[in-house]
């Protein structure tokens, strides 16, 4: 009789343990049923390449200086990508850089050579097309007077700062004329695209269009 009542206790526990499993499996069937999951964005950009974009690179050529000329600054001047140095090539031809005959400190420090060189040339032809000022530049063989002559000019500084493909040019030309001297300065602006370099705003010789 007691073997009896033992089996039956068992079974008993063993019904009610199944029953309650059965239970909780239900409810956690349930709860998943109303669980959401939000799926990760594939396309949110980093914080971190975010600021990368939108940084903005500054390059010191010509550093400042109380008189003229200003400073040659190679080291910043040899991190010049291409479409930087042609912008730099175009601006050794607007202004001068401590010009010496056919040598001036800005175009010899980009590696093109002397004044008006064919390696001067063709660099701003090929990244500024029909702009008219790199025509006319050109046309006159990127002429720079020296700074011992009656009439010359010289940068006192220029920098260029690179945002995505905006870059603005920050500068101060001295320009000399028997005896009278006055200062242009920037800031002006251009726009790298693909093949080309498209000319915003520019101060210095803003006449010429």
């Amino acid at each position: 009789m007691k073997i009896q009542l033992l089996t039956l206790g068992f079974c008993t526990a063993v019904l009610l343990s199944c029953s309650k499993n059965h239970k909780s499996q239900e409810t956690v069937s349930q709860n998943s049923d109303s669980v959401t999951i939000t799926p990760q964005e594939k396309d949110t950009v980093p914080a971190e390449e975010m600021k990368a974009q939108t940084k903005t690179e500054t390059y010191q050529l010509i550093t400042g200086s109380k008189s003229t000329p200003g400073s040659i600054n190679t080291k910043d001047i040899e991190k010049l990508s291409e479409p930087l140095q042609a912008i730099a090539a175009l601006y050794s031809g607007l202004g001068g850089s401590n010009c010496k005959g056919e040598n001036c400190g800005l175009t010899t420090a980009l590696g093109l050579g002397k004044q008006g060189s064919q390696q001067q040339k063709d660099l701003v032809k090929k990244w500024f097309g029909k702009d008219a000022a790199a025509e006319q530049l050109i046309a006159q063989n990127f002429y720079q007077a020296p700074n011992s002559s009656s009439n010359f000019s010289d940068f006192k500084y220029l920098n260029f700062e690179q945002k995505g493909d905006t870059v603005t040019v920050n500068y101060s030309l001295m320009t000399y004329s028997h005896g009278e001297t006055t200062d242009i300065k920037g800031p002006d602006q251009f726009l790298i695209k693909e093949k080309t370099i498209e000319t915003l705003h520019r101060n210095i010789w803003k006449d010429v269009k």
